[in-house]
């Protein structure tokens, strides 16, 4: 395992715990699946950060009748998805079955790949930011287009070709992730006194004030996830297909000896008298 590899092992390993601290684990302390006691909890403490109802007003509507069904597909995409796709990073795994669980399993993730970013898309369509619909589309086609071309070369068993596509699957869908740790990042700098992006909230500041504050960083945080979770992919399969070694000078212009030598041999009397062009 080189140093490319292990740097992303670490991170997806970091982004799994994210997920899970950050998300799943309150998701289901909430009983995610009981929508009216969600709401109740969300109307005992609508008060969140410097004192802003933004958090708990987007979670309401998140669980209200209109968002639900696509928020409910959401999360099991997620839990399916963060729980199962390492399985099909670990050789011994893949193998396993004479490989009838890695096919089995990469149809299944597949599917929950293309759930997660369609209900993505439609949590989007209903929110209160286009920011977050543009980030989600984008991520949505992206997703559905790695998706198509990785079940394409699966079914033509072109191996090289698939795994460069599921690659990208892998690493675009890590977005998701990748929002969380951004949100708790903008936050934590901007309680820290790093006002470069957002002004400070002072005791008197409005309610008004600190939920605009409030929103830009949650529709910030996608910005940057998508732009980090791609880069990071495409940084990770150009080093892995050689493209950022050092360069190596083509033939062309070698400075050996050997090929500069240029051996000869004396014409023969018939190439003496062959004509330069044939219709001389």
């Amino acid at each position: 395992m080189n140093q490319r590899t292990t740097f992303v092992v670490c991170l997806l390993t970091f982004l799994f715990w994210e997920s899970w601290s950050r998300s799943l684990l309150s998701l289901f302390g909430v009983h995610f699946w009981d929508r009216q006691h969600v709401q109740a909890i969300i109307h005992s403490n609508p008060v969140g950060l410097y004192n802003s109802t933004a958090f708990a007003e987007i979670a309401e509507t998140q669980y209200s009748p209109r968002r639900y069904i696509y928020l409910l597909p959401h999360i099991i995409g997620a839990i399916i998805w963060w729980n199962l796709y390492f399985l099909q990073l670990i050789p011994r795994v893949r193998h396993a079955f004479n490989k009838r669980l890695h096919r089995w399993l990469g149809r299944l993730l597949m599917v929950t790949a293309c759930m997660q970013t369609s209900s993505g898309v439609g949590l989007a369509l209903t929110s209160h930011s286009k920011i977050i619909l543009i980030v989600s589309g984008f991520l949505a086609l992206a997703v559905f287009y790695c998706v198509y071309h990785a079940w394409k070369y699966a079914i033509h068993r072109d191996i090289r070709r698939h795994k460069y596509w599921v690659l990208k699957v892998v690493g675009y869908l890590q977005t998701i992730a990748l929002q969380r740790f951004y949100i708790v990042l903008l936050i934590t700098t901007h309680q820290m006194g790093w006002y470069g992006l957002y002004p400070d909230l002072g005791e008197n500041s409005t309610l008004e004030e600190a939920n605009d504050v409030v929103l830009d960083m949650f529709d910030h945080s996608f910005v940057f996830a998508i732009f980090t979770a791609m880069l990071l992919t495409e940084w990770y399969i150009a080093g892995e297909q050689g493209m950022m070694k050092a360069h190596e000078p083509s033939q062309g212009y070698a400075t050996d000896k050997s090929s500069q030598s240029v051996t000869t041999k004396p014409p023969t009397v018939n190439e003496k008298q062959q004509p330069l062009l044939s219709g001389s």
